[in-house]
């Protein structure tokens, strides 16, 4: 039986540990890719208020009803608080917050442009900032 030198030995352990850095950073590359672009779709809505969650302010007891958008499925949802009034993400009719929010897919004519560019943007800020965290 022949045996392995131990300079041969750190030679393979050496190959093997780089080939998997290098899966490791191709899997963590496609994840960043993955999240990214979700977060991209869900931020680059028409309205930043659209992006944040209702405020309720006060305790004051008031039945408030209205609606707030959620972005993840692009639609408005009922909303039911008691406060003295309710601030950022919304609306007191479901057509309000609609006009507000919703993506129709048919932006306005001028639109078109502007969302695409804040959400490209929006995006490789975040993939810049996910490869720095990461230390690309």
């Amino acid at each position: 039986m022949r045996s392995i030198s131990p300079q041969c030995l750190e030679l393979q352990f050496s190959v093997i540990c780089e080939q998997l850095k290098v899966t490791l950073e191709m899997k963590l590359l496609s994840t960043a890719f993955l999240i990214g672009t979700l977060s991209a779709i869900c931020l680059g809505q028409k309205e930043p208020i659209c992006r944040s969650d209702p405020s309720v302010v006060g305790n004051c007891g008031h039945k408030i009803k209205g609606y707030t958008y959620e972005c993840r499925i692009n639609s408005c949802k009922k909303f039911r608080a008691k406060a003295c009034k309710v601030t950022g993400n919304f609306f007191r009719s479901r057509d309000a917050c609609n006009a507000k929010c919703k993506d129709t897919g048919k932006p306005a004519q001028s639109g078109v442009f502007e969302f695409f560019n804040r959400t490209v943007s929006q995006f490789l800020q975040m993939i810049l900032s996910l490869m720095s965290w990461a230390g690309f």
